[in-house]
């Protein structure tokens, strides 16, 4: 039997409303060396009896661990050259891993790729099945700054080289939240060369519930996950820049403070901005600075006000 090329890492959870669709846009895939791996972390639903109905699938089922956990066991029991992630509830295009392999191809001192996606279904449903070209669109980011201020790539959109995940040691089952980004990190680290695919071959799913609508969690990970980040590479943080690592931080705490503010924890909101101030541009943390000031309820009506656009 020949070997994967590719390994098709998939964590579930209670996975059985759209496992189906995500599965079939797998196996679907113009590239057909593959593997494909459903780990199911410890589902209460239908997600085994969905997955065991594809004989292509390998199915394994674990204690509750988180998708890390998930994640890490699925590429532990991997053979392929490239680990591909891919979320139970996404789709893929069917030419997606093809034309993240062939870049690779094309440029052998990178071991990170990612795709453009969409959230909107009108956008996904209207692009064409395979791309007329055979070479891959695509642009090269060389830097790690890139990546660094702005590293939200969406984990169904990702492809590595296996040799650069073993280098990571995988993803750190200690993050409930932001375990995608650190993961990212710590892969350009080393491999700053990243492959920007420019097509839109991923769908992702808008679903409620999941871990990314908790903003306040999520920026107060970020912020962790930085931190950590830095100090355990110095190197990366001297070829970042103090303005480049100021300019992450001044975003990260607006954006922590614009999060309070809709949850309307004021206080935080001041803080979160009083923050932001140590690092950037004083102009955007005043004016969040001033709303913190006016209750939520009291915003609300404000915006109420406000004319419709015609």
């Amino acid at each position: 039997m020949t070997a994967p090329l590719v390994s098709v890492i998939i964590p579930a959870y209670n996975a059985e409303k759209y496992l189906a669709e995500t599965l079939e846009s797998v196996l679907a895939q113009t590239l057909q060396e593959i593997e494909v791996i459903v780990v199911d972390d410890g589902s209460r639903d239908g997600t085994a009896r969905i997955a065991q109905r594809f004989p292509r699938v390998r199915y394994v089922h674990q204690t509750n661990g988180g998708v890390s956990s998930a994640r890490n066991h699925a590429a532990a029991l991997s053979t392929g050259e490239f680990l591909a992630f891919l979320d139970s509830d996404d789709i893929w295009h069917p030419d997606k891993l093809r034309q993240q392999v062939e870049a690779f191809r094309l440029h052998p001192d990178s071991a990170f790729s990612r795709t453009e996606f969409t959230c909107d279904p009108v956008s996904w449903e209207s692009l064409p099945a395979q791309q007329p070209d055979s070479t891959p669109r695509h642009r090269i980011i060389p830097e790690l700054s890139t990546s660094f201020l702005a590293p939200y790539f969406t984990t169904s959109t990702v492809m590595v080289r296996r040799t650069a995940y073993e280098e990571a040691k995988g993803f750190d089952t200690s993050l409930r939240i932001a375990e995608d980004v650190d993961f990212y990190l710590r892969v350009l680290a080393r491999h700053p060369k990243l492959i920007l695919m420019s097509e839109q071959l991923v769908y992702k799913r808008p679903v409620a519930g999941s871990l990314g609508d908790d903003s306040v969690a999520g920026y107060i990970q970020l912020l962790q996950v930085y931190d950590r980040f830095l100090a355990q590479n110095p190197q990366a943080k001297e070829a970042l820049g103090d303005a480049n690592v100021a300019h992450a931080y001044h975003a990260l705490h607006l954006a922590l403070a614009r999060s309070h503010l809709w949850s309307g924890n004021n206080l935080a909101a001041c803080q979160a901005a009083v923050k932001a101030m140590e690092h950037g541009p004083a102009s955007d943390a005043w004016i969040l600075i001033f709303k913190s000031l006016i209750p939520k309820s009291v915003r609300q009506a404000l915006q109420r006000l406000r004319p419709t656009p015609q």
